[in-house]
């Protein structure tokens, strides 16, 4: 398993290097990709600052990434993404809130945009 950094997935994303991507989409295809949180994040926040890329875009190339790569817990950074293309919370309140609404872990927070999302999510299930 290769652990990806930023510049892989970013690479892979906006195919801007011709090169550069088709190595690391042969790499994710193959399934040999495993993306830590924490590199998701940094792809977010690359994306968003840098490329100025739409939430909502970058939510859907990094759940449609999802498909491909190994990570450690899909379902929480499925719903992390979904949360980023959805609100105006940071991606980190999103994998906070994920790990709450679909992990079931508590979370500690002062932030009252993450504890108002996280208990309006919880009210409507």
């Amino acid at each position: 398993m290769l652990y990806a950094d930023a510049n892989i997935l970013i690479r892979f994303i906006l195919k801007d290097n011709a090169e550069m991507a088709q190595k690391t989409e042969n790499a994710i295809i193959a399934g040999e990709v495993f993306v830590l949180p924490e590199v998701f994040a940094e792809v977010v926040y690359v994306l968003n600052s840098v490329y100025n890329t739409d939430r909502k875009v970058i939510s859907d190339y990094l759940l449609n990434l999802l498909k491909f790569v190994e990570t450690t817990d899909i379902a929480v950074m499925s719903a992390a993404f979904v949360y980023y293309g959805e609100t105006k919370l940071d991606f980190v309140d999103c994998i906070l809130a994920a790990f709450n609404l679909v992990g079931g872990k508590n979370i500690l927070t002062f932030d009252k945009k993450l504890n108002n999302f996280m208990k309006r999510k919880a009210d409507e299930n």
